[in-house]
């Protein structure tokens, strides 16, 4: 699984779904192979007030192809206003238990 972050924020649907074909386009134009069912948006708010928060998972078939398709997303820039970052998985994991690690060493230290 790949996390990708610096996605805009849209409230419409088609706006969203639009968003979607467009990360498809980046990985096909990459040779990447990139479906709808592999990208899951994060949303929040419900009804009207549903938009997407920046972010979306990437369901790979392989760490490799995961790997690969965080390279290629991380430092994308979209726009001037976007640019991907991109990690795999366990990545992540690693990244917040060190955010957690340094947060807990600092209330140690007050």
């Amino acid at each position: 699984m790949v996390l990708l972050n610096g996605l805009p924020i849209c409230k419409a649907e088609e706006k969203w779904q639009k968003l979607t074909q467009l990360l498809i386009k980046i990985a096909k134009k990459n040779n990447l192979n990139l479906t709808e069912e592999m990208i899951e948006m994060n949303f929040e708010g419900e009804g009207e007030d549903k938009r997407t928060t920046g972010q979306a998972c990437l369901t790979m078939p392989t760490e490799e192809q995961a790997k690969i398709t965080a390279l290629l997303f991380n430092r994308h820039k979209l726009d001037k206003k976007h640019t991907f970052s991109a990690c795999i998985f366990p990545e992540y994991e690693k990244i917040m238990a060190y955010g957690a690690n340094e947060q807990s060493a600092q209330s140690q230290m007050d």
